[in-house]
């Protein structure tokens, strides 16, 4: 399936790739603001283990990541972590950090 190409890849991969087990307990809003070429603005309902993905911005979300596209689809192809981009200063986390952290964990990795 990877390499992900565009970001609307990536956010239709999140459907098959949701790992309900992994989801137990969580109940939040997570945005993604993708900054640049191919960018854009979804938000990912996670909720009674269960996954929502809607286009365009959350009022009140639990953590917003702010992200070039090309990098969120870097992190998504395997070619870098988002720790990674962190560190550099290249991806924002505000609000919850430990939703932000197990964000991840909720997803199988790409093939």
């Amino acid at each position: 399936m990877p390499p992900y190409a565009s970001i609307p890849d990536v956010i239709d991969s999140y459907r098959e790739r949701f790992l309900p087990d992994e989801a137990a307990g969580v109940d939040g809003v997570v945005q993604l603001n993708f900054t640049g070429d191919g960018g854009g603005a979804y938000h990912l309902v996670i909720r009674e283990q269960k996954l929502e993905l809607v286009e365009g911005l959350h009022e009140a979300p639990t953590v917003a990541v702010t992200v070039a596209a090309s990098d969120w689809l870097r992190v998504n192809n395997g070619e870098t972590n988002a720790m990674a981009l962190m560190m550099q200063g290249r991806l924002k986390v505000s609000g919850s950090l430990p939703m932000a952290t197990r964000f991840q964990s909720l997803f199988r990795r790409a093939t």
